[in-house]
């Protein structure tokens, strides 16, 4: 796949808000994920699984506040020590099928659709190893990965293990805001949380021994000793932990930086300079130029880019440099050659563009703004959160409760990452207009049981598509069988093999 400019990213000094707790009184009851109602469960390779739940036509959806057309789940779920979050798409603003997207790409294990779209592209900015490689003028929303310097005391994934007696126990994490659903996670004398979160199961060490057990988990302060709090199954293994038995900790040192999850809004802040001027742009491959900034266009971009004011064609000489090989002070629709970039200017940008001159040599910087800081390697376009901080924000009483595919990707702090689909499960006559599905809080609720801290919304509808690389037969499609239409997206995401 095309990758952009090489350039580097520009964080803005305003943080988000913290989330407001929704009004959820409105919202319908979210069915339990329940072992009958599991139609599916594969392994897919590098931690990524892949399963889905069914609930049947008629009474069987009905009883469980579901469309009576039928309602099925899908969710292809990895965790970010083992794989990476990757942004799949073709040449701006081409679509393509998310089958077409999947089988592009080398390591995708797993797929999603991606972002709304129309003939411009994508809604929204994406970011790819690190770079802005499609952004509309003005600020958008994105989820994706991003590159995190960690602070021990405020937490950590961790690779370690508590050993008692005979028996070796594996810890997930450090000082994290809060166990995940399956997790072990050590607090020591450093944390930043005096008294983290209770889990199911509560253990403190002392002196190198167990000095206290919780079986059914409790608040205690690190002043104490080393806090353990679990989760899951290892939970009910630590339960039956002996005071006084004796007991080993080994942690891994923490890592410089690690990858999570993040939702952000970004905007581009790109600038071309050489020895006297400097020109800003605010876009990048975006079709639809605005009327008074400036558009950034490269390999990424298919075809001709719309006509400016003023255009600049730009290009590398033989030493690396770029170096201005056009100007056309009156705008010009140019063909986009291999290793080029054309810059489509208006309004005042333009003018800033007619003082560059041929063989000028160039400094390019075509960097983001996002407003909570993120540092992403890939993000692209979301719609609005569902879950935020462990809080469920969506308010149910402004928003539709019409049942109907819905796509949207889940996380927690200990960098696991849900990406979820509801449909009706069936390839129906529907004439184009997809039924069936869910509602938007029910796909929240969803997550939020699976353990995700966050949740957002993506396109829905008949752009809802899941893709998975099932080890026996290579390609699939997850939510409705292989045999039902597609859609043809601006982009997807996707689990993959890491690096």
């Amino acid at each position: 796949m095309k990758r952009g400019l090489a350039v580097g990213f520009v964080l803005s000094a305003v943080l988000a808000g913290s989330p407001a707790i929704a009004d959820s009184s409105g919202c319908l009851t979210m069915p339990t994920l329940d072992s009958s109602h599991q139609s599916a469960s594969l392994n897919l390779g590098s931690s990524v699984t892949a399963k889905s739940w069914t609930w049947q036509p008629g009474g069987d959806a009905e009883s469980a506040s579901l469309s009576p057309l039928g309602s099925k789940l899908s969710i292809v779920t990895g965790d970010l020590r083992e794989i990476d979050f990757g942004i799949l798409h073709w040449a701006i603003p081409q679509t393509k099928t998310l089958r077409d997207l999947s089988e592009d790409s080398d390591t995708a294990l797993g797929a999603l659709n991606g972002d709304y779209f129309d003939g411009n592209g994508p809604w929204n900015a994406m970011v790819e190893n690190g770079q802005v490689s499609y952004s509309p003028p003005g600020r958008t929303g994105v989820v994706g990965m991003k590159h995190v310097k960690v602070d021990p005391a405020k937490g950590y994934r961790s690779t370690g293990t508590l050993t008692v007696g005979s028996r070796t126990y594996a810890v997930t994490g450090v000082n994290q805001a809060s166990p995940g659903p399956e997790s072990m996670v050590v607090y020591g004398a450093k944390s930043a949380i005096a008294v983290p979160p209770k889990g199911e199961t509560t253990v403190v060490l002392k002196a190198g021994a167990i000095y206290k057990v919780y079986p059914s988990g409790a608040s205690v302060n690190i002043k104490t000793g080393v806090v353990i709090q679990a989760r899951g199954a290892i939970a009910r293994r630590l339960a039956v932990l002996k005071v006084k038995t004796k007991a080993k900790l080994s942690l891994s040192r923490a890592p410089l930086y690690e990858t999570r999850m993040a939702a952000d809004s970004i905007r581009t802040v790109g600038t071309i300079s050489n020895n006297s001027t400097t020109l800003t742009f605010d876009a990048v491959n975006y079709a639809n130029l605005s009327t008074s900034g400036a558009t950034l266009f490269d390999e990424n971009f298919a075809g001709n880019p719309n006509r400016g004011s003023a255009t600049l064609r730009i290009g590398l000489d033989n030493f690396g440099k770029y170096k201005v090989k056009n100007v056309y002070g009156s705008g010009a629709s140019v063909t986009l050659l291999t290793g080029e970039l054309i810059l489509q200017a208006n309004g005042a940008s333009a003018i800033s563009a007619r003082k560059f001159r041929v063989g000028d040599v160039v400094t390019i910087s075509a960097g983001y703004q996002a407003l909570a800081k993120s540092t992403f390697l890939s993000a692209a376009g979301r719609g609005p959160r569902l879950v935020e901080n462990g809080k469920f924000i969506w308010n149910c009483t402004n928003h539709t409760k019409d049942f109907r595919p819905r796509s949207a990707i889940g996380w927690d702090q200990d960098g696991r990452v849900w990406l979820a689909a509801s449909s009706r499960g069936q390839d129906a006559a529907d004439f184009g207009f997809r039924q069936g599905g869910s509602t938007a809080d029910q796909m929240g609720h969803w997550l939020m049981s699976l353990g995700a801290t966050d949740v957002v919304l993506l396109d829905g509808g008949g752009s809802t598509t899941m893709e998975i690389k099932n080890p026996a037969v290579g390609w699939q499609r997850f939510d409705i069988p292989d045999s039902a239409w597609y859609r043809e997206l601006a982009n997807g995401f996707s689990l993959q093999v890491k690096g």
